[in-house]
């Protein structure tokens, strides 16, 4: 039953970034990538903070020094790092082959999975997650949208992509700092730790590499900012907390795939906001995918 769980918080934490995503992007083309990443893991941090505070009595979590070094480290890879490379793909090639590149972080994630937390999946849970990265992998590769981006933004988007791909081993860094490095701790106080520090280091390398009148002056665009506080309410928020519950609860392999799904719940978002068209391919893809999380739910 526990593995339901953390397999459900998966798939809401993947409908969550969805959206999320779509607002950060028109915010990010607006403000900047490292302005954008900066203002919104500080409002996310902000809200988890007063969340713990009201849940627990205090705003920072209790653990041992060692779970605090391991859930650090994890922020910095897939919060700092991670998502300052995802924002700049978002930026360059848009939503939709941002989530497209980024989902090679499962792999990573079944790695890591197996080598340093002794999770071994299935046959037939390597079979569903198969499906799902092959659906999502098709969807990548439909054509048409690949004509309207540059060659040099094309190849910005998959370098920063590939980075942000490294999210796969903060998954598993994550897992193990909540669950194995100390006496087991609430996926919301893991996620405090995390985002904390991760919101140290973005900043830190804001006031070292930018100077602080480029965020007031992204600070004045009011339209930014309400895309910005909205979009950190449903990702680095309730997006980020429904992750770690997912982590908790699920195989890491696992909930990185199911965490990966975006790209293929962005296909009906776009086609309502934007009136972008999926072909067959996609279509194909997006079945193959459902088909795969099936079989990791049902088996």
């Amino acid at each position: 039953m526990s593995q339901v769980v953390g397999e459900i918080a998966a798939l809401s934490a993947a409908f969550m970034w969805t959206f999320a995503s779509v607002l950060f992007t028109s915010a990010g083309r607006r403000i900047g990538a490292l302005n954008l990443n900066a203002l919104r893991i500080l409002m996310g941090t902000t809200m988890l903070l007063f969340t713990h505070l009201f849940l627990f009595g205090h705003f920072f979590p209790n653990a041992t020094t060692i779970q605090i070094l391991y859930l650090s480290l994890s922020g910095i890879v897939g919060l700092a790092v991670g998502d300052f490379a995802y924002f700049g793909a978002l930026i360059a090639i848009g939503p939709r082959r941002a989530m497209l590149i980024l989902s090679m972080a499962p792999i990573f994630s079944i790695i890591g999975g197996v080598l340093i937390l002794n999770e071994i999946p299935s046959l037939l849970s390597l079979s569903g997650i198969f499906l799902v990265l092959l659906g999502v992998w098709i969807v990548i590769m439909e054509r048409g949208e690949i004509e309207t981006v540059g060659k040099h933004y094309m190849l910005k988007g998959a370098i920063f992509g590939i980075i942000a791909g490294g999210q796969g081993i903060g998954v598993v860094i994550s897992k193990y700092g909540m669950l194995f490095a100390g006496p087991p701790i609430n996926p919301l106080s893991a996620t405090i730790i995390r985002v904390v520090a991760a919101t140290l280091t973005i900043w830190t390398g804001l006031l070292l590499w930018r100077k602080p009148q480029k965020l007031v002056t992204a600070v004045k665009d009011l339209y930014a900012m309400k895309l910005t506080i909205l979009a950190s309410i449903i990702g680095p928020f309730l997006g980020l907390w429904l992750s770690m519950i997912a982590i908790n609860y699920a195989q890491a392999g696992i909930a990185a795939t199911l965490m990966s799904l975006s790209p293929v719940m962005i296909i009906p978002v776009v086609h309502f906001l934007y009136g972008e068209k999926t072909n067959l391919r996609g279509i194909s893809g997006a079945i193959l995918a459902v088909a795969g999380v099936s079989i990791i739910f049902l088996f």
